[in-house]
């Protein structure tokens, strides 16, 4: 999975350091993610919606139990597309964003499919953590926006 981007098991999101983003439900964090996320709405448009944003380190293991249930029990399976709690970046700074009333579809690869997928490509925002051929075997993510 790469270095541990989250060192602590009890490590809690500090509310000052997040902000609610009005009509998603999801909070960033103040800052670059912010700043970035603002500059991706005034470039692409109403279009884009944020998807996903910060995470704890709860959610995440409640997601991830969630998704081995789904696999099974094959914690290999299911960290193929979700990362274990400790491993995700949605608790640093990082988010997913999907097109505006597509749904479920922003977290399948026919997103890639959609204008304001290309125009988040053509503006150089997509920069992929795991390419569709990574060494370790995680899905492709074409909704995750890496905040550098």
């Amino acid at each position: 999975m790469g270095d541990k981007p989250i060192k602590t098991i009890i490590g809690k999101i500090i509310k000052k350091k997040v902000k609610k983003i009005p009509y998603t439900g999801n909070y960033l964090y103040r800052g670059k993610s912010i700043k970035m996320y603002k500059q991706m709405k005034k470039e692409v448009g109403d279009d884009v919606i944020l998807t996903s944003g910060v995470r704890s380190i709860m959610k995440q293991f409640l997601l991830f139990l969630n998704k081995a249930k789904k696999s099974h029990g094959n914690l290999s399976m299911a960290s193929r597309s979700l990362a274990p709690p400790g491993y995700f970046f949605h608790g640093v700074e990082d988010f997913d964003v999907g097109k505006k009333g597509y749904g479920i579809h922003n977290f399948t690869e026919r997103l890639t499919q959609t204008d304001v997928y290309k125009k988040l490509n053509n503006l150089g925002y997509l920069n992929f953590r795991y390419d569709r051929d990574n060494d370790i075997g995680v899905r492709f993510e074409p909704w995750h926006i890496e905040v550098v």
